[in-house]
């Protein structure tokens, strides 16, 4: 059952434009080739460039005569990344930044900054959010021609040397490779991210790309810890932005349909909502809460919610009892996405992951420090492991950090499940989780070993890993810490004498060694890179599409007819591993108006909803299209939910686990004693019985069995104290006499 207040997704939030809603900057953007007044003024001219995929090319004449820079989309944002990429500039001094962390390089010559700012023309780097003032350039003495440059501050500022607004700059900085080119990807701030930038439909923003020649006539060149002096600001090239609206395109009033349930529905759900409430017919409003399919499944079985977007389904008595039908909504994926460069500071783009390298990293089974558990015979972390070597020969990877930890989900979730479920259906990798060495050597963190598995949660069986090896609640903050580039856990660094744990820096573009597993939706919208994983047919399998239709065709249905899992005995050759099946729970026992809003939104689902796109409405990346099989199911489910409820419902209240979580949730960890089991190879249960995913899998009574002997006289003597002392309450409150807690 729901306990406390379910804080709601962001990303749920990033609403949308109302349908006919043109964009502040038009269909395609502009370049402003930036400059203060005066002789230096420097002009963007004619040849500003829109692609049929959204991406916009122009010139950059502050950078070089036949410089050009390319932003990969300008119009329809919303919080997510897009690439920002150049030519023409002068190289850099070096192949990559040489800074660690939040430090400033200051070694390499010729840098390049790319802001995220306010307004579609900026006048200063004050309009970029968190810039820091300026200490000032006195005059060269051999050389009268270079004029000083004074010192200035921003508004409100009372430290000359210290940021204002109190707040981050979003800024990418990288180096021009030798042949002039170069690239960063950056992440998109809406309102709702940096209220500081503003952005918005009414308020458009701009991307500013910033290179740093240095100053005077020679152009002698400057480093990155000076890419705010007005010298580097003269050579900006800026390309306006143009964001969908953030607030809600259709406030919540009125009648709503309320719907909780899988964060791996968050950006269909973002994009559907937006649409269906501004249908000329059958519009219906949706309010969507993010939260676990455990605690969504056991919201559903005791009437808390009548639509639940869940995974795995119901236990089938509590289905029956609540009435529940099921339809499905949306076919996805997680994913292992990463932001990965190679010993040479280039973005790796294709890796292969098996069950028993996953299994190596979420049991940080990675040499870490002299932490006893992963001391000997195992590598420093994956890039010097040889299994990993041997599948991935063609890159030169980096040396990385110790341990090289994954970002992964710290709620309860059908997704740990799924992704447990695929390691432990791998004999290799069940081998190394029983303590079975890999072929060169390597076994398992011996506080892991014979982890139960499935599991919905990650156990934190490792105290001295505390500070890196740690799960990060919610799906969408998993996300986007994955796309800045940021270890999980933290950093202990002494400040004054004691020591602090803050939070891990962001890695620089070319120093890059992050790896996480998230949604695939995420995935698109950040512009992550996947791994390709090992299939049971022996394939390497990216998610697409293709892959993921081809996995949910090849899935084992369970008893509701409805939900499925992926078969991992299939012999599918093109089946992604870790496809999803999204169904939403429904019970026809709602009221008549709800359910009418019920259909009416499975209607817009299966339509217009499967279409694929980034408009409004539509299907995003990362999402495949139902196939038709699933698409009359949701058919079926609607007009049952129309039909409501055949009989009335039996009134005595089932007893479901209010999670439904497996071995491993909220109870504690997986055990860890004895062997690990084999798999369950039977197929689904019948109707009749609970849905168990093998023998670790157990319903723990909410009630135990010897305390229900004892209810029922308990009851008997509460109802008698209830009615002898209610009036003495109620009388002591209303006269003053007795305990002051009482007239409270």
């Amino acid at each position: 059952m729901r306990i406390g207040c379910i804080r709601r997704n962001t990303v749920l939030a990033v609403a949308v434009v109302v349908t006919g809603m043109t964009t502040a900057a038009g269909a395609a953007a502009t370049a402003v080739a930036a400059a203060p007044a005066g002789p230096d003024q420097l002009t963007g001219g004619p040849r500003t460039s829109a692609r049929a995929d959204g991406a916009v090319t122009v010139p950059a004449p502050g950078a070089g005569d036949s410089a050009e820079v390319t932003v990969g989309k300008t119009t329809d944002l919303v919080n997510q990344t897009v690439s920002v990429t150049w030519r023409g500039f002068r190289p850099s001094t070096a192949s990559r930044l040489q800074n660690a962390g939040d430090s400033l390089d200051i070694n390499t010559e010729y840098p390049v900054r790319v802001y995220q700012c306010r307004g579609a023309d900026p006048v200063s780097s004050s309009d970029c959010y968190g810039s820091p003032g300026f200490r000032g350039v006195p005059a060269a003495g051999d050389l009268p021609e270079i004029l000083p440059v004074p010192a200035f501050t921003y508004p409100g500022q009372t430290d000359p040397f210290a940021a204002t607004p109190d707040g981050p700059a979003n800024w990418q900085d990288n180096v021009t490779s030798a042949d002039g080119t170069g690239q960063v990807s950056i992440q998109l701030f809406t309102k709702r991210e940096s209220a500081g930038l503003g952005c918005d439909a009414a308020t458009p923003c701009s991307i500013v790309v910033v290179p740093n020649y240095g100053r005077g006539p020679n152009d002698l060149g400057d480093t990155e810890d000076l890419m705010d002096a007005p010298w580097a600001w003269e050579r900006r090239t800026v390309i306006p932005l143009s964001f969908l609206p953030v607030d809600d395109a259709c406030p919540l009033h009125g009648e709503t349909l309320a719907v909780e349930g899988s964060p791996m529905a968050a950006h269909a759900l973002a994009s559907w909502r937006a649409r269906t409430c501004t249908l000329e017919s059958d519009a219906v409003a949706v309010d969507y809460t993010a939260i676990g399919e455990p605690q969504t499944r056991g919201d559903v079985a005791t009437g808390t919610t009548a639509t639940g977007l869940v995974i795995d389904p119901l236990d089938a008595d509590a289905a029956e009892q609540v009435g529940v039908v099921y339809a499905p909504v949306a076919v996805t994926s997680l994913v292992v996405a990463f932001q990965i460069d190679d010993e040479h500071g280039k973005p790796v783009t294709d890796m292969k992951l098996n069950p028993r390298l996953v299994a190596k990293l979420i049991t940080a089974s990675f040499r870490s420090g002299a932490d006893p558990a992963v001391l000997q015979n195992r590598p420093y972390n994956l890039f010097s492991d040889p299994e990993f070597l041997e599948l991935n020969p063609d890159v030169d990877w980096p040396s990385g950090a110790p341990g090289n930890h994954p970002l992964l989900l710290g709620d309860l979730s059908d997704t740990t499940t799924a992704l447990t479920r695929w390691v432990i259906a791998d004999k290799d990798a069940r081998a190394f989780i029983s303590g079975k060495p890999d072929p060169w050597g390597m076994t398992v963190n011996a506080n892991y070993k014979n982890v139960a598995m499935p599991f919905s949660s990650f156990p934190l069986l490792d105290a001295l890993l505390s500070n890196s090896f740690a799960p990060i609640q919610e799906l969408d903050a998993l996300s986007r810490q994955l796309s800045i580039a940021q270890f999980p856990g933290g950093l202990v660094v002494n400040e004054g004498g004691v020591n602090i744990t803050v939070k891990q820096p962001r890695q620089n573009p070319g120093s890059r060694e992050v790896i996480g597993i998230i949604d695939a939706a995420a995935a698109h919208r950040f512009q992550l890179s996947t791994a390709a994983l090992l299939n049971p047919a022996g394939e390497y399998v990216t998610p697409t599409d293709a892959s993921m239709t081809a996995a949910i065709k090849a899935a084992t249905v369970n008893a509701d007819g409805v939900t499925r899992q992926v078969d991992l005995e299939s012999d599918s050759a093109t089946a992604y591993p870790l496809t999803l099946q999204i169904s939403a729970a429904l019970s026809v026992n709602a009221e008549e108006d709800e359910r009418t809003q019920m259909a009416s939104f499975l209607s817009y689902v299966g339509g217009a909803g499967q279409r694929s796109g980034d408009k409004i409405g539509e299907l995003p990346g990362g999402y495949a299209p139902l196939p038709a099989e699933l698409k009359a199911q949701l058919e079926e489910a609607r007009d049952a939910v129309l039909a409501g409820a055949t009989s009335e419902p039996d009134p005595e209240d089932p007893t479901p686990d209010p999670s439904d979580a497996p071995s491993g949730g909220p109870g504690g960890p997986p055990s860890t004693g004895g062997s690990v089991p084999e798999p369950d190879k039977t197929k689904p249960p019948k109707k009749s019985d609970p849905i168990v995913d093998g023998e670790d899998l157990v319903t723990v009574s909410a009630t135990p069995v010897g305390d229900r002997q004892l209810l029922i006289p308990a009851l008997g003597a509460l109802a008698a104290l209830t009615f002898l002392g209610g009036p003495a309450v109620w009388l002591a409150g209303r006269t003053g006499r007795g305990p002051r807690w009482l007239r409270r």
